[in-house]
């Protein structure tokens, strides 16, 4: 690439005079101010980034500096601090933004010239305000995913290979919804223009020491002032009490309400070492280290919350019941009133006539005498020191432990076949929580983890991460096995079925369906065994048995209607989806059945309220069988419906998201629309991009060149194949390579 900042504006478009109309000036800097507009042409409220005229910088008479008597360096001086302001100009900045497309990094719609030849470039208008002027009072683990958000964003630049170099609270913008976007890249540079990055432009509150001595070096530049905006999200201040402070590297040592893990804290003393050889070498390695004190605290949430936008929480799965514990004037005084909703003596004798021996509950006694000790010691030293009084992350973690041990004893079917010796002699051990108090992994584990992974493996499933779900239901298994558990066996034999019949292999399938059903029976779980049937259903659908169809549905929905209502849209799209997949005379009474769960979804989230992403998916299914039926306009308005609503509960680039653009662009290529189909297609592939799904990359390169071909549009099936072919080289998928060469030769000899 040339030089972004001496190309002729001579090829840019004027803008209409009647484009924008100019509502309000909402900032101003040294070579910019930014307004807010409306566009007329978009019909959406925008931001005009309109750059000031800077030639009159270079204009002063001569004749004028001989009579303010300044001498010939003074004069060098005033001509290299004139320099930079020449250089970085706002095609250069739309230039640089043109490289960068992610959903945390500000986007560029349009760049021309307003009548009087200025440029501006044409951005979304963000009305969430800066960073600067929040205040962040939520807990640490909600303010630390923000946090990651800014800093995916700010990976995604330096993957573009440029350096931002004046990352700052105020350069970082929301939007009404609380989504972060990094914005302004008026003084970055590409990391190969070695010219520009001698250059010492920026905010200096924010350079590391290396910059303000010798200029900038590398990503590591941006690393620094990333972990100081970090650190004052969290804290509210600076990290650094003096300049002397800084220079050292001595990160003042805060506190707040909700104490931060230490291995938080000392990743952004990391980041901010002065030394830029002690730093985290990129952001992806510090993405790395924050996502792993993220998952912890997180792991359970968003395994969960996936699950339910798949309609089957964790809580249905297992039954395990949230403790809500009362509060008391001391938290020290009776520690073991932490315990009394999950053990007391009455859940001991119970344990005792269901296991026929004392050996259980005693067992468990033991270890809670253990943790209760443990817990007393830790509560009377934080109190002691001034520190909250709360359960550290440690004995935290261990209770819970506990507490699915105990419901899974207490629940017949979770406690048929369990080896409870194995089961409590595998608990940890409490007294780990002395000398580690912030280890939160300790209590993971056991029936807990066998509790988790169910969750875990559906979410994987509904991702489409076939792969990673093979591996984790083989740990389920192992699992299951180990403490004899015929519930988890039967579970993790229903998740081997589901993923092979989502791969395509549906006689292994229907084997492990029918082996599951069996399980589900033989333990007296008739609404497990109507899921199972729902799963049949659609397996005869994909075969074409409309009779195996019908039969399965029926029997599901004998299941559903009496104990689990709240099921039946989830099966009218199951059903509904398998008829659409059938022969040309049932595919209308299909679409009947995906109309019917739309309108079900719509009345319950009417009733009851909730999240919407369940409504997106029935919007979602109804317009896959719309394309069945060729009804592809009516199709992509759902499909655009569902795709909304799926954004403003998620936000962009999730896992649903590349689903619905795939029938989005399957719509479009029916509507013969192939500029808007072509959009599509780098959306979804970028999508596998930066989720790093290499070989989900090469699958929707085929599955988007086939499209085109059958629809006569050679060239453009031709470019989608060579560049999964290309990517296929990359990664060393030779598989997909062949099938590739394949897909591109058919497409020659047509």
């Amino acid at each position: 690439m040339g030089d972004l900042s001496t190309e002729p504006l001579d090829e840019l478009q004027t803008f209409p005079p009647q484009r924008f109309l100019m509502l309000e000036d909402v900032g101003s800097g040294t070579h910019a101010s930014i307004m807010q507009a409306w566009d007329r042409q978009l019909n959406r409220r925008v931001a005009c980034k309109i750059s000031f005229d800077v030639s009159a910088v270079d204009t002063v008479d001569p004749e004028l500096l001989d009579e303010a008597g300044l001498t010939e360096p003074v004069r060098a001086q005033l001509k290299a601090a004139k320099a930079p302001i020449l250089k970085y100009t706002a095609l250069r900045e739309a230039r640089l933004l043109a490289l960068v497309v992610h959903p945390n990094v500000i986007p560029l719609i349009d760049v021309g010239l307003f009548q009087d030849g200025v440029v501006a470039l044409v951005m979304p208008y963000l009305e969430g305000g800066t960073l600067e002027n929040r205040r962040f009072t939520e807990r640490w683990q909600d303010v630390l995913a923000i946090a990651v958000q800014i800093g995916r964003g700010l990976a995604a630049i330096h993957d573009a290979g440029i350096l931002h170099r004046d990352l700052k609270p105020n350069n970082i913008v929301f939007d009404g919804k609380r989504w972060p976007f990094i914005i302004d890249l008026g003084l970055s540079c590409l990391l190969s223009d070695t010219a520009s990055m001698a250059d010492r432009v920026g905010t200096r509150d924010y350079m590391p020491p290396e910059v303000i001595a010798r200029g900038f070096q590398d990503v590591r530049d941006d690393l620094y002032a990333y972990c100081m905006i970090v650190y004052e999200m969290f804290y509210g201040h600076s990290p650094f009490a003096s300049v002397a402070a800084r220079g050292a590297g001595r990160v003042t040592k805060s506190t707040r309400a909700d104490r931060l893990p230490r291995a938080l804290v000392k990743i952004l003393e990391r980041g901010l070492a002065p030394n830029a050889e002690q730093r985290w070498p990129d952001m992806a390695a510090l993405l790395d280290a924050l996502e792993n004190v993220q998952q912890p605290a997180q792991r359970r949430w968003r395994w969960a919350a996936a699950a339910a936008g798949l309609g089957m929480a964790a809580s249905l799965v297992f039954g395990f019941l949230a403790v809500s514990r009362p509060a008391h004037a001391d938290a020290c005084d009776d520690i073991s009133g932490e315990l009394e909703q999950i053990w007391d003596d009455e859940i001991q004798a119970e344990l005792r006539g269901a296991f026929g021996s004392r050996q259980a509950g005693d067992g468990l006694e033991r270890w809670a005498g253990r943790w209760v000790n443990v817990r007393a010691a830790e509560c009377n030293a934080a109190k002691r020191s001034g520190a909250s009084p709360k359960a550290t992350p440690c004995s935290a973690s261990v209770r819970d432990r506990f507490q699915a041990t105990v419901q899974a004893f207490r629940t017949p079917h979770l406690r048929e076949g369990l080896s409870y010796a194995t089961v409590i002699a595998a608990l940890p051990a409490p007294d780990h929580c002395i000398d580690h108090p912030e280890d939160a992994e300790w209590g993971y584990g056991g029936l807990l983890e066998l509790r988790n992974i169910d969750v875990e493996v559906q979410a994987l499933v509904g991702m489409g991460d076939l792969e990673v779900a093979r591996a984790r239901q083989q740990d389920y298994m192992d699992l299951s096995l180990e403490l004899r558990s015929e519930y988890g066996i039967a579970r993790a034999t229903f998740w081997r079925g589901e993923i092979r019949r989502l791969a395509g292999e549906l006689d292994g399938a229907v084997e492990d369906f029918e082996r599951a059903y069996r399980q589900a029976w033989a333990l007296g779980l008739g609404v497990f065994g109507a899921e199972v049937q729902m799963k049949l259903a659609a397996v005869a659908g994909a075969r074409g048995d409309i009779g195996g169809v019908e039969a399965h549905a029926n029997g599901a929905e004998a299941v559903f209607a009496e104990y689990r209502p709240d099921r039946m849209a989830e099966l009218l799209q199951v059903h509904g989806l398998a008829l659409v997949a059938g022969p040309e005379r049932v595919r209308v009474r299909g679409v009947g059945l995906l109309l019917r769960a739309v309108e079900l979804r719509e009345a319950e989230l009417q009733e009851h309220g909730g999240t919407r992403e369940l409504l997106s998916a029935a919007h979602e299914s109804y317009a896959r069988g719309l394309l069945a039926v060729n009804r592809a306009d009516e199709a992509l308005e759902y499909l655009d419906l569902a795709l909304r609503v799926h954004q403003e509960e998620f936000g962009h680039g999730s896992w649903r998201t590349r689903g619905i653009l795939l029938q989005k662009f399957r719509a479009l290529v029916e509507l013969r629309q192939f500029d808007n189909a072509e959009f599509a297609e780098r959306t979804i592939l970028k999508l596998d991009r930066d989720t790093q799904q290499w070989r989900r990359y090469t699958t929707d390169a085929h599955w988007l060149g086939k499209n085109y071909a059958d629809a006569g549009e050679h060239r453009r099936a031709t470019k989608v194949l060579r560049a999964g072919r290309a990517r296929a080289i990359e990664r060393g998928l030779l598989d997909e390579v062949a099938r590739l060469d394949h897909a591109l030769e058919e497409l020659g000899s047509k």
